[in-house]
């Protein structure tokens, strides 16, 4: 394997982050402590970073769509990250679904929504959780029943990122929980024509990023949305996570840099006992500790993303990379605000956001023990799940 990036993506990395520094860094921390970014924020936000590939990332030359690599998406969003984590999430929710449904056989819906997302006019998310299902999806109880030309839904859909600002939603539900995974299709639900309930969800971290509590009652959704017919959407979900798993991974190796950087940065300027707290053999230790832990962490990371650029779908190395980056950021961020001592725990200092954000990734998509349960099964030829 080349781990040197070629001469286009070391461009496109340097274009990136002089805007991501210049235009989005100044406001990141500032507007992340307001609260989830509002629909018409993330319009203009997509609008403006669509030059560079964020928007449809992976769709397509010939569906309208950039046509990068999984590496280049690596790029991109360990630069966004590392800038702001919050706005990175909406970004990546709505590229990445863009991208499911450029993956439809569906060529009519796909023909019809795909431009309003490529352009940044509409906003998407992927309905996945519920209260009482989490990494176990062939259990999923949102019901999805065919009435004449509509699907009839009811159901709660939770945790679900840009929930409340997307346009589109593609919703995952089955036809009968009793067929389990053989039950289950994926619907395209356009909030405009088939109406849900949308409520947002405040978390610790991450805070500019919509996350919602989705409610379908008797929500009539045209069978001419149909995505995925039932017995697909179940494959087509566990490939979608797969991806999601390495995305959340290059969050955390953003955020860790960034934590690192601040920490290189204050050890050099901070005095105490008469000389910079980066003499002292105790400060060198954790950064040594944080530089590993990301080295590590990326180069798991970017090792995945190559090999979904081979047309594999790697599930050990994606489970792999989740489980040890989104830790792993936990741990810089960690040591980025001991470095700072009581200056980190304070809002004028950005490792307390970092540190925020690292924790939310230890969680979706699968928490680091399923992921180990999956490296497990991956590696045995046996289940650990009931």
């Amino acid at each position: 394997m080349d781990f040197e990036f070629s001469k286009e993506q070391k461009m496109l990395q340097k274009s990136v982050r002089e805007y991501l520094n210049d235009k989005i860094a100044p406001i990141a921390d500032e507007r992340d402590r307001l609260g989830p970014l509002t629909k018409e924020e993330a319009h203009l936000f997509l609008k403006d970073l669509e030059p560079f590939g964020y928007v449809g990332t992976l769709v397509p030359e010939s569906l309208g769509g950039p046509e990068m690599t999984h590496i280049d998406w690596a790029i991109i969003h360990e630069e966004l990250r590392k800038i702001w984590a919050g706005l990175g999430g909406t970004v990546g929710i709505t590229s990445s679904t863009a991208h499911s449904i450029s993956q439809t056989r569906n060529e009519a819906l796909r023909d019809r929504v795909l431009p309003g997302l490529l352009s940044g006019d509409k906003i998407a998310c992927t309905a996945i959780t519920e209260p009482d299902v989490g990494s176990n999806a062939a259990s999923i109880t949102t019901e999805a029943l065919l009435d004449g030309d509509d699907y009839i839904v009811n159901g709660t859909k939770m945790w679900i990122s840009n929930g409340t600002i997307a346009d589109y939603v593609v919703l995952v539900a089955t036809v009968d929980p009793s067929k389990g995974q053989g039950g289950i299709l994926t619907l395209l639900v356009e909030r405009d024509v088939s109406p849900f309930e949308a409520r947002e969800i405040k978390k610790m971290g991450a805070k500019s990023f919509p996350t919602a509590e989705l409610v379908f009652k008797n929500c009539r959704v045209p069978k001419a949305n149909l995505l995925t017919a039932p017995g697909e959407g179940f494959k087509h979900t566990l490939r979608g996570l797969t991806f999601a798993r390495c995305n959340a991974a290059i969050a955390s190796v953003g955020i860790a840099q960034a934590a690192l950087d601040a920490a290189v940065r204050y050890a050099k300027g901070r005095t105490q006992f008469g000389k910079v707290i980066g003499k002292f053999q105790l400060i060198q230790e954790m950064l040594a500790d944080m530089a590993i832990d990301i080295e590590a962490g990326r180069f798991l990371t970017y090792h995945a993303f190559f090999l979904m650029d081979q047309g594999k779908t790697p599930v050990k190395e994606a489970s792999m990379a989740k489980a040890f980056a989104t830790e792993a950021g936990v741990r810089v961020a960690s040591k980025a605000i001991q470095i700072h001592g009581a200056y980190g725990l304070s809002e004028e200092f950005q490792v307390e956001r970092y540190f925020r954000d690292a924790r939310i990734y230890t969680i979706p998509d699968g928490t680091t023990e399923i992921q180990k349960l999956v490296i497990g099964r991956e590696m045995l030829g046996m289940s650990a799940f009931v």
